[in-house]
């Protein structure tokens, strides 16, 4: 018989001064984060959510550091490749309570609206200024309450530049109009484009620019063109070709190299100024559609839109030497299928125009009884950004809102709603 052994002692039993201690966990600190890695995640925010930026540039001084130092800019306009749109402007036509024997005298405000997470300072409506182009980062503005003609903004940093017409331009530019008041006998298409050589316009801002004016004398028949260099500060002299049509003043012009496409109001003719050769000439189009509409450039050719039934015709047109055109490419998008059947409205052919397009996104915006919609052409998305049914005209405007701001900001002022900092 074996004999038994006592059970081991339970710890109630031992001796106190046998008993261990229980060990003592040690406070753990989150891992470090890495700054490549965060550098990496941060390239990767949405163009049109510099919010988001701000936000984390507030958060601690590793990131402001990083987010403001200029090798971020650069890195993050290369990643994205083409400029977000920040928003999109329009100009609004206003009655006075003054009369003529031609009628009420008129004039214009412009209006900027956001369509990103953040709306920089300079980004706001400006009253008896009327937008007339927007390109590059830049808006040209007609302001003829001021002391000059025209003033081109950089609606991001605020910085902005003055031009007075030259008189050699006068008679091409504005019409006598007894039946307004300040703006509408303005009566040239002009545009606004980046002058740096060689430039990919992703970080063109604060260089060298240019603006294009072309026009028509109401008394002549012939077209005209002249371009303002804010290197220089001087204008070129006036290029004239005969052309028996009035140019498109609200109209959308292209521009491909050093080329300006402009349309005419009472044919499908193209008017094209060589600002290089300072040649004007004239093309048509090798397509007769009812009421199409040059929307601007896709793919480094010019890119043509009509609106029937209700679908939406698109046609990418090459110009070629000595007026030669030929047709590129051709798509259908039924509108049907993307804007919201719950209002009858939108399907109204006769209430639908084509009234904006924002080059490198591929975005058109269509006016509607119902609102201003955005159709995305390649992910025939759309989306309504305003509930104006009389636009006329909508340009938008891309640039990055990328840079340093200063001290780091508190949560309240990182917010979309205010704008804060300088910005490279």
């Amino acid at each position: 018989m074996r004999p038994q052994i006592p059970p081991p002692p339970t710890p109630k039993s031992l001796p106190m001064a046998t008993r261990s201690p229980p060990p003592q966990r040690r406070p753990t600190s989150p891992p470090a984060l890495i700054d490549d890695l965060m550098r990496e995640i941060f390239l990767r925010v949405r163009g049109d959510d510099p919010a988001s930026l701000v936000r984390s540039a507030a958060c601690c001084w590793s990131w402001h550091r990083m987010l403001s130092h200029p090798d971020f800019a650069v890195d993050y306009r290369k990643f994205h490749g083409a400029a977000p749109m920040l928003g999109f402007l329009y100009n609004e036509t206003h009655l006075t309570n003054h009369s003529t024997s031609y009628g009420q005298l008129r004039w214009y405000s412009s209006h900027f609206v956001s369509t990103a997470t953040f709306r920089p300072p300079a980004c706001r409506d400006r009253r008896k200024w009327r937008v007339l182009d927007s390109r590059h980062g830049l808006v040209l503005f007609d302001t003829p309450t001021r002391g000059e003609d025209f003033v081109v903004y950089d609606l991001v940093t605020g910085e902005h530049w003055e031009i007075r017409a030259d008189p050699s331009c006068h008679y091409f530019m504005w019409w006598p109009d007894h039946d307004d008041d300040l703006h509408d006998c303005l009566r040239c298409n002009a545009t606004v484009l980046c002058a740096k050589d060689r430039c990919d316009h992703l970080d063109c801002r604060g260089g060298p620019f240019r603006v294009a004016f072309v026009g028509c004398d109401y008394r002549r028949d012939a077209a005209h063109a002249a371009v303002y260099s804010s290197e220089a500060c001087e204008w070129t002299a006036v290029t004239s070709v005969e052309h028996e049509h009035y140019i498109h003043y609200r109209g959308h012009r292209a521009v491909v190299g050093d080329k300006i496409y402009v349309p005419c109001m009472e044919s499908d003719s193209l008017i094209v100024y060589n600002m290089g050769e300072q040649e004007l000439s004239v093309i048509n189009p090798p397509f007769v559609v009812h009421q199409i509409t040059l929307m601007g450039v896709e793919d480094g050719m010019l890119l043509f839109a009509s609106v029937v039934k209700p679908t939406l015709l698109l046609w990418s047109m090459e110009a070629g030497p000595g007026g030669a055109a030929r047709w590129a490419r051709h798509r259908v998008i039924e509108l049907e299928s993307l804007l919201p059947t719950s209002v009858p409205a939108l399907l109204d052919n006769s209430s639908m125009r084509l009234v904006g397009f924002a080059e490198g996104l591929g975005v058109i915006f269509l006016s509607t009884k119902a609102g201003l919609y955005t159709i995305e052409l390649s992910s025939r998305q759309s989306k309504r950004v305003h509930e104006s049914q009389c636009m006329e005209k909508v340009m938008p405007y891309t640039s990055f809102y990328t840079g340093e701001w200063g001290p780091l900001l508190s949560s309240h002022e990182a917010s979309p709603a205010v704008g804060g900092g300088t910005v490279i």
